[in-house]
């Protein structure tokens, strides 16, 4: 598994685009997922969270631009279109420690 932060993110965007429940196994064990004043820890908690929303809301996201990265972090806008015909807008900000998402967070615009 490659250790680039860009690279990841773009393996975790293709997984939601094609709605792959497997989307937590990108993440560490202890990871971080936050966002929307909430903070969820551990594998289990983030995998609920995405077999969740994957099944209730179809995330498809579409990047607006590059994933740009320095070191550890990448960061990415994106406009997620949603199953029920309405679109957020977003930036994604990844922290990835050996070749697995240490935390994600997301900062949404929703209009």
């Amino acid at each position: 598994m490659s250790n680039d932060p860009a690279t990841i993110a773009h393996r975790y965007f293709e997984k939601m685009r094609t709605g792959d429940p497997t989307v937590a196994e990108l993440f560490h064990d202890d990871a971080q997922l936050i966002g929307l004043g909430t903070v969820r820890s551990g594998k289990s908690e983030i995998e609920s969270f995405y077999r969740e929303s994957i099944a209730n809301a179809g995330p498809s996201p579409t990047l607006q631009g590059d994933v740009l990265s320095s070191g550890n972090r990448a960061v990415a806008e994106i406009r997620i279109a949603l199953g029920d015909g309405s679109e957020v807008h977003a930036v994604d900000l990844f922290v990835v420690e050996e070749g697995r998402i240490r935390s994600l967070t997301y900062f949404i615009e929703e209009h």
